[in-house]
Parts: C-alpha cells; sequence; structure tokens
C-alpha cells in the first residue's frame, strides 16, 4: 500500500522534540485508552480503571501485551515511559496534569492527578507507553533524529507495541511499516505500508492520478474536482478540528486601539466567499470558536455581514497607515496562504495596503509574530474534553503569545474560567477572528474503505483499513 503524505517522522519518539504525528504513533505505539471513530473511548493497553479517591485512579493493564522486541507490558514501562515525558519541555507541558504514577504490581499502578476523570482519560489517549527495557538497554536517545534504517540492522531504534514495525526508512523519501505479526490487539488486513514524502500537494495528486500510490494526504482544495472526475478515484472528507484565525495587534498601530478599526476589518472579510473558493465548501463559518461546538459542524449562524462598502467608508474617516503587515504561519496544506492572498486582495478593496510575510517554522513565528498587525495561522487541537481544548489553545497553539499577551492586560485572575471570558470577549471586540472552520480531505483508489479508518479526532487507524469487497 502506498500512501502519499506531506511529511514522514525525522524522531520515532512520541515524545521527543519534534513528536511522531499521531498517524505514526498509532502505527507503532499503543495508548493507554483511544478515541474511537464514534466519540467512544476504547480501552487500548488498560482493561480498566477504578476510582480511589478524588485524584487517585487505579488502572489495570491487560496481561500478556508484548512490544516488538519480546518484552512483556508492565506497570514499569508505564513509570519509566512519565520520566521520559519529563524530559522533554513540550511533552512535560502536555502531560502536566498527571503528579504521579505508583506501582501496585505488575499489572496496575495508581495514577496522581488534579484533573477530572475525563480530562485525564482524554490525555491518556495519547499516553504511548514505551519499552523500558529496550531502550535502556539500547541506550536509545528519544530526541535523536533518525539515519537510513533497514529491518535487519541489528538493532531498531524503535520498540512500541503497535500493530506495525518499521521495515525501511530514508529521511527524506519514505518511511515502510510491515505488520507486526504478535499485535495483541485486531488482525490487520494490510500486510505493510510505504508512506511516500511528497511534500507538495499537487505532487501529491499527480502521484494518485499517475496511480504511483493507492490514497492521498492533505489535498489542496483546488484540486478536488480533478479527483471527483478521476476514474476509480474518491474524495474523503474527514471532520476536524482545525480553525483559522485572525488577529489583530494594535502594538504598531494605535489605530486598531479603536473597535470602530477593528469593526472595519471584520467587514472588509468575506469569509462564505473563501469558504465556497478557497476550500470548495469543506468546513464552515462561525462567528466564535467555542469548545462545545461539534468537530465538523457545517451550521453557519449569526455570521457577521462582509460589507466592503461600509468598511472603505471606515477606513476613509480615520487615520490608518500607509500599510499594514500580516504574519502567516503556512499550513501543511496551503490553506493559509491562499487565504492570505485573499486577504490582500480584501484589503485593496477597501483602500488598505497589505504586505504579507510567509513562515512554516513555529519558532519564526513565535519570535515574530509580535511585530505585525495581523496574524494568520491554524489550528487543531488533539482532545475532546472542553477544558482540554481550551488549556491547550492557551499553552501550546500558534495563539498563545498573543493570548498570554492578552492575559498579562487583563485584570482578571488566572482561572481558567476567567481565560475563557476573556477569550470569548476577545472574539466578540474582534482582537481575534475564527475565519474558517476546515475539514481535511484525502483522496484514494475506491477499493479501500479509507473514511471508516478515522477517529472523531480525526487520527488515521492504519489498522483497521480494509479493501471493499468488487
Amino acid at each position: 500500500m502506498q500512501i502519499a503524505v506531506a511529511d514522514i517522522p525525522l524522531y520515532f519518539s512520541p515524545y521527543a522534540m519534534s513528536p511522531l504525528e499521531a498517524q505514526y504513533a498509532h502505527l507503532f505505539f499503543d495508548p493507554l485508552v483511544r478515541w474511537s471513530t464514534h466519540k467512544e473511548l476504547e480501552k487500548r493497553l488498560v482493561s480498566g480503571w477504578l476510582l480511589l479517591k478524588p485524584g487517585v485512579i487505579r488502572f489495570f493493564l491487560k496481561k500478556e501485551i508484548s512490544f516488538h522486541s519480546g518484552n512483556k507490558l508492565s506497570s514499569d514501562d508505564v513509570i519509566w515511559t512519565l520520566d521520559q515525558i519529563r524530559k522533554t519541555p513540550h511533552a512535560k507541558a502536555f502531560f502536566t496534569g498527571i503528579l504521579k504514577i505508583e506501582k501496585v504490581d505488575q499489572h496496575s499502578f495508581d495514577l496522581h492527578t488534579d484533573l477530572s476523570e475525563d480530562q485525564l482519560l482524554d490525555y491518556l489517549a495519547h499516553f504511548f507507553v514505551l519499552d523500558h527495557a529496550f531502550y535502556e538497554s539500547h541506550n536509545i536517545t528519544m530526541n535523536n533524529s533518525q539515519d537510513i534504517v533497514n529491518f535487519n540492522s541489528k538493532t531498531l531504534p524503535i520498540s512500541g507495541s503497535g500493530p506495525y514495525k518499521i521495515n525501511q526508512y530514508n529521511p527524506l523519501l519514505h518511511l515502510r511499516v510491515v505488520s507486526n505479526d504478535k499485535y495483541w490487539g485486531e488482525t490487520n488486513v494490510i500486510a505493510g505500508f510505504n508512506f511516500i514524502r511528497i511534500h507538495s500537494a499537487n505532487s501529491r495528486l499527480y502521484a494518485l492520478l499517475a496511480e504511483d500510490v493507492d490514497i492521498c494526504e492533505s489535498m489542496a482544495k483546488k484540486d478536488i474536482d480533478t479527483v471527483s472526475h478521476a476514474p476509480s478515484k474518491k474524495l474523503v472528507e474527514i471532520s476536524s478540528s482545525e480553525v483559522v484565525f485572525l488577529t489583530i495587534s494594535d502594538k504598531r498601530s494605535n489605530v486598531f486601539k479603536r473597535r470602530v478599526a477593528r469593526d472595519a476589518v471584520a467587514l472588509s472579510i468575506n469569509k462564505m466567499g473563501m469558504l465556497k473558493h478557497i476550500v470548495n465548501n469543506l468546513g464552515s463559518v462561525k462567528p466564535y470558536f467555542t469548545a462545545q461546538q461539534n468537530i465538523g459542524d457545517k451550521e453557519n449562524k449569526e455570521l457577521l455581514e462582509y460589507d466592503a462598502r461600509t468598511a472603505r467608508n471606515i477606513f476613509s474617516k480615520i487615520t490608518m497607515p500607509a500599510e499594514l503587515h500580516l504574519l502567516v504561519l503556512v499550513d501543511k496544506a496551503g490553506n493559509t496562504a491562499q487565504i492570505a492572498r485573499a486577504l490582500l486582495n480584501m484589503m485593496q478593496k477597501v483602500s488598505i495596503k497589505l504586505t504579507i510575510t510567509e513562515v512554516s517554522d513555529l519558532q519564526k513565528w513565535n519570535a515574530m509574530s509580535g511585530d505585525y498587525d495581523f496574524t494568520l495561522s491554524s489550528w487543531q487541537f488533539p482532545l475532546l474534553n472542553r477544558d482540554n481544548i481550551y488549556q491547550h489553545l492557551f499553552t501550546d497553539s500558534p495563539l498563545s503569545q498573543y493570548i498570554d499577551a492578552l492575559f498579562a492586560e487583563s485584570l482578571s485572575d488566572n482561572t481558567l474560567a476567567s481565560k475563557i471570558s476573556l477569550f470569548e470577549q476577545s472574539q466578540e471586540s474582534q482582537w481575534i477572528m475564527p475565519l474558517l472552520f476546515l475539514n481535511t480531505v484525502w483522496a484514494s483508489d475506491d477499493k479501500y474503505d479509507l473514511a471508516s479508518i478515522f477517529s472523531i479526532n480525526s487520527i488515521p487507524y492504519w489498522h483497521l483499513l480494509t479493501v471493499n469487497k468488487p
């Protein structure tokens, strides 16, 4: 099975500086629990849990689960995994709600947390357990980027409990995996996958149409009609949690301290036009982001009215800078770059000159974002619990620094409820604008049941892929 993807991993640890994407993490490792395709929580490495008292939950591991190395899963592996998490700042911050884990016996442990049970389980869907005996005996460093790997090498750089194992890997070309014939879970229908790195969305499409690949990740929306008319090919729209945000800053220009100027910017933006012409209606437009909204909700209610004439009239009556500057964090599907060009054209219609700077590196984005009038970025949250979603937005998204500055300027307390309230006020007052809520589009040969393998939080579980009956 050949799959064209935008990128393949540089590191083989879920907890590295640049961690495995979820689709790869689920190939090689199993989490303690995971979200199914129907917003149900599946027990994976655990058979159950018991609330001992507030903040302490006892978990019971399934017995006789083996890692790729042949080592048996135990509570020691869970505790060692938490130790590795705490060595990487990003992973440590993500799992900050896990205070400690204490061993009860080989197959049970007590987890101490300051989260509610629902919040904790949401995070544990991303807790992939590592084979501690293997990593320690081979002295493997999680944050070492990987060189070319062959299955016959003396030591593989990875050992998990997942359904597939690495067969070949070239960091510039591809990642080939083969079925783990000793997998404890579902039987793998597909014997192996070859994830081919094709960074350009157009090139991924050409590879699909030329039948060089069977499945194509993250298609550009402008190419959807091409696939729709191609014989034996089909589109798969996956409901996702991706949101494209525009922010406004008054650091460069005092004019944006005035609500009327921010309203004029909002009136200048034709959201429905972008939804139709840039992303082919694969998503939705909503006036505000709230964590209560369902992923993939296509309702368009209470939209701000697009009115370029009124916006131009407002701008003509206030002193505007000769030029405004927009920083764009480019996403792998190219949506934010297209949206930025649309914003440039819309601003021209209201007599505003906009200069665009694009970056694709998050570190550069964080270093530069405070120096621009506008920022444009997309964010996709991996969590489903309401409070967890907001916490992730505030601490681990491209908007985090911007939101931190808003919190610092406010007089509100530091509780999550106060932060949520301030974030909602910032949307209402046009400091933060959700422009589009996007779904993901994949394309595949029509003999594969691709749509059925995606979880409710948009992760493909490749071991569930099946071939449609002729």
